[in-house]
């Protein structure tokens, strides 16, 4: 498989692009919503369960490796990956949309990169060292996003602007039901974080080759293509000068930094800010995911097809934003189990509309349709930078103020992602 040409053969038009061998201009084709929405559900759940379930189970591995280290060994390690990750999402986003192979632009690196990550994961349960669990973490994450960057894109590509909504919600529905059983996954292996290792990946490998066999793409090598050298690399990290892409990015941001500020840390709140031993933790886990996983699933099937029907998007993101707000409360209030199934409950309605409506707002909010990979990977830049963010604010905010700090923290930061979603005009 090539996915670039070699100069010294290919056609060059008046422009100096590189148009490949003389087949005719193709788009990608647009298939009916019923037809892929499979395997949008089928893909957006295989990767979001390893990341899930991966993130507990990693950190049950620190408190194995060192109990008193725990919080800061998982710190650095979800720094690396993080960003490893947000590099990889733009350059790959670019990167495909430069493509040209007879499977299309998309499904190549969405099969490689799969496959890779999936392989990284399994290696890390026979991992010996803490340092080579960060390089292996790491190389996961790159090659996510491999995956991921051109994944988010192909809903842009393939979906009409008029069911971008109930697109938006089958995208939301896989991956809210693997982050919600990905805790259940996880309680089931806790005792022995290496052997969920070696499964959870498992979803990864299906989900690359569903999309690769059963979404096909269109023969692109006539497409003209950009060449691409040093200068158009770096290039891709520009941010666009466009105000509404800039609030889009900075509301999804803060979203999901608030929601990650609880979420990522959630063995740890049970285990040092409720009190309860590892083992009691597990079946917490378990049923929390569960009650996410209906609360959320219920509220992302609704309102994807309510912001098509409505034709607006803002308002059920802002009002999201400050129902997870709300969520927060209980758990900053009184440290029991109770809190903390009612932030799941109520956190988790809140965030199945965001997911669901928030995919449609960002792909309409793209100023350069000709760029759309890589455009959305900047704005995958707001999933990958909380999970920088949130380890080191997190490891800072319970060194000074507890756990309490944080949930106090991840309110303030929720109701801002509202108000920046406001400002947006170029979508209702």
């Amino acid at each position: 498989m090539s996915l670039t040409s070699d100069p010294s053969t290919s056609p060059q038009s008046r422009d100096g692009l590189d148009v490949g061998p003389a087949t005719p201009d193709v788009q990608p084709a647009r298939p009916r919503l019923g037809r892929i929405a499979p395997v949008f559900l089928v893909a957006h759940f295989g990767w979001m369960l390893p990341v899930a379930a991966g993130g507990t189970l990693i950190q049950a591995l620190m408190e194995q490796i060192d109990a008193d280290a725990k919080v800061a060994l998982y710190a650095v390690l979800s720094v690396v990956g993080a960003v490893a990750g947000m590099l990889a999402n733009i350059v790959f986003g670019a990167l495909s949309d430069r493509t040209r192979t007879r499977w299309g632009s998309r499904n190549p690196w969405i099969l490689v990169g799969g496959l890779v990550a999936a392989a990284a994961v399994m290696t890390m349960s026979v991992a010996p060292s803490f340092a080579l669990l960060v390089v292996l973490w790491g190389v996961f994450q790159v090659s996510l996003n491999a995956f991921l960057g051109p994944l988010i894109a192909i809903l842009a590509d393939r979906v009409a602007p008029e069911s971008l909504g109930k697109a938006s919600s089958v995208v939301g529905v896989g991956q809210l039901l693997a982050q919600s059983l990905g805790g259940v996954v996880a309680a089931s292996f806790l005792a022995v974080p290496r052997d969920g290792l070696k499964v959870v990946p498992l979803t990864l490998v299906v989900a690359a080759l569903v999309v690769f066999f059963f979404a096909r793409d269109t023969d692109n090598r006539g497409v003209p293509r950009p060449a691409l050298n040093a200068r158009e690399l770096l290039a891709t990290f520009r941010v666009p000068r466009d105000a509404d892409f800039l609030w889009a990015l900075a509301g999804r941001f803060l979203l999901l930094l608030s929601f990650m500020l609880v979420v990522l840390y959630q063995l740890f709140v049970l285990t040092d800010y409720v009190g309860l031993t590892t083992e009691q933790a597990a079946p917490v886990i378990a049923t929390g995911g569960l009650i996410m996983a209906a609360s959320s699933g219920l509220s992302t099937l609704v309102s994807g097809p309510l912001s098509d029907w409505l034709g607006r998007r803002k308002a059920l993101v802002m009002g999201a934003s400050f129902v997870l707000a709300f969520a927060t409360v209980p758990l900053a209030v009184s440290p029991t189990v109770t809190s903390f199934y009612l932030f799941l409950a109520v956190g988790g309605f809140a965030y199945g509309i965001y997911v669901a409506v928030d995919q449609a707002l960002m792909a309409e909010v793209l100023p350069d349709q000709e760029n759309r990979a890589k455009d959305l990977g900047i704005l995958n830049v707001a999933n990958t930078g909380p999970q920088i963010l949130a380890p080191v604010i997190a490891g800072v905010i319970v060194s000074l103020a507890g756990y309490r700090g944080i949930f106090v923290t991840a309110i303030v930061v929720a109701i801002v992602s509202a108000l920046c979603i406001k400002p947006i005009r170029r979508v209702r």
